[in-house]
């Protein structure tokens, strides 16, 4: 088979798995559901205010798990967020406890299609834009990034789900000579409202500032959209566990459990204004 009929296979399994799996959601007895939508603007890292206010609308009940269910089966953008951010919908459903077994199993079918995919599309020879033209052939406008995403489930008997924020940076180490690599072809490739002529002598400033650094590598360190996280604690000796709030995760528990309520959140988008840059566009780290 073709690399684009095995994706394609392997895509309309997840399909039929998410479907079997939210059916069984809607079927099954659910002692409670919660989740918080998020503004559409939340993470855009473009936003050059100075500040980001992100403050969640909470939903309970069959709301939440209808959100949820969504949720699972939403491989492309929500249709109010820009196409660079992948929704996300940090929540959780929780179940009875007899339910573990049979929800366990429906989620592993869908994780283990979201592997196949990721490992036939990542270890084929495509570049990049390849890739994206290849799974937006079979699911048009899909994020990549959103089919890719496992689905959580918590094992052990809940006793709290808390939420949170969770801010972070992107720390990567540099070849000095293929960054100036970068550079020099940066130069042919102006941002938009800017001609080559004026573009070209900012960029032969940034690769003298990088010749001008000693050593042989770069650092570069770039901030992170603010992201959703949920501690899960048990009623038994299980450690807590925390997961990523990008879609709601599934836990197990006879009695609702208690709740510490994601709340709003406040950052300060120019957290970039106190690191030492070497070339802030870039991220680029003196030191």
């Amino acid at each position: 088979m073709s690399l684009y009929n095995d994706v394609e296979f392997a895509f309309n399994q997840l399909v039929s798995a998410t479907e079997a799996l939210n059916q069984f959601l809607h079927e099954c007895e659910v002692v409670h559901a919660e989740c918080y939508k998020l503004p559409a603007t939340a993470g855009d890292m473009s936003d050059t205010s100075g500040w980001e206010l992100v403050t969640p609308e909470k939903h309970t009940g069959f709301t939440a798990l209808s959100m949820a269910t969504g949720s699972f089966a939403r491989f492309t953008p929500d249709y109010n967020h820009s196409p660079k951010y992948p929704f996300r919908l940090p929540g959780f459903i929780q179940l009875a406890p007899i339910h573990s077994q049979s929800a366990s199993q429906l989620v592993d079918a869908c994780n283990l299609q979201k592997v196949i995919i990721k490992e036939l599309i990542n270890s084929s020879k495509l570049n990049q834009g390849q890739k994206r033209e290849l799974i937006q052939s079979i699911c048009p406008n899909a994020i990549t990034l959103q089919i890719y995403r496992l689905i959580k489930v918590a094992d052990g008997p809940v006793k709290r789900v808390g939420f949170t924020w969770c801010n972070k940076n992107s720390m990567r180490t540099i070849n000095k000579e293929e960054f100036l690599t970068y550079l020099a072809g940066s130069k042919d490739n102006p941002p938009s409202g800017k001609t080559r002529s004026e573009w070209a002598p900012w960029v032969e400033k940034e690769i003298e500032l990088v010749k001008s650094k000693s050593g042989e590598f770069i650092k570069v360190k770039r901030p992170l959209p603010i992201t959703p996280k949920l501690n899960v604690s048990f009623t038994d000796n299980t450690n807590t566990v925390m997961f990523y709030g990008h879609v709601p995760i599934i836990v197990f528990g006879d009695e609702p459990c208690k709740i510490s309520p994601l709340k709003s959140c406040i950052r300060s988008t120019s957290e970039a204004e106190h690191y030492n840059y070497l070339i802030k566009r870039l991220y680029v780290m003196n030191e």
